[in-house]
């Protein structure tokens, strides 16, 4: 199998922090849409509940309410808490990422990850950085500047061609 592009970015919180500004500012208004629709579906459900004098179930309505409300405000700010304590930042962990035709590896000092680029669900591309991500939450980041022989711009067309309508550039 031919090698056709080589990184090795290295995970900083700078990084860290360039990729939760990005990532906030692609899914905010889907996810307070998402938050608001659930959050309004809920209410209604109170006030019919209410209405027919159902005051058990619109207790426990209301819960489940201060519940979601809760989480969906904490809990992400729990996962960045928790990322930023990871020892891929703590550490500065570097990860190598190889680029053959049908898949591509991901390599740190502990492991290698293969993945094929149809597993892939978006890419976008920035001013500084390649942005695979794997689900919703998960991405990879790479660093355009850490290309072997400064291929970002090869790098580019090539993964546009292999996933042709998840790539988005964004700069």
């Amino acid at each position: 199998m031919k090698l056709l592009f080589k990184n090795t970015t290295t995970y900083t919180k700078e990084i860290y922090d360039e990729f939760l500004i990005f990532h906030n500012q692609k899914f905010k208004y889907s996810y307070i849409l998402y938050t608001a629709v659930i959050i309004a579906l809920i209410l209604y459900l109170i006030i019919m509940q209410v209405k027919n004098h159902n005051i058990t179930l619109a207790i426990i309505l209301s819960s489940i309410l201060s519940g979601f409300f809760l989480w969906r405000y904490l809990h992400p700010i729990s996962v960045v808490q928790k990322e930023y304590k990871s020892e891929k930042i703590l550490k500065n962990e570097q990860f190598t990422f190889k680029f053959y035709e049908k898949f591509f590896t991901i390599e740190n000092a502990k492991l290698i990850n293969k993945m094929k680029y149809h597993k892939l669900r978006k890419i976008f591309e920035t001013q500084n950085f390649f942005y695979l991500y794997v689900d919703k939450t998960h991405s990879y980041l790479i660093q355009k500047s850490k290309f072997i022989n400064n291929e970002s711009s090869n790098f580019s067309f090539f993964i546009k061609k292999k996933c042709r309508f998840k790539y988005r550039k964004v700069i």
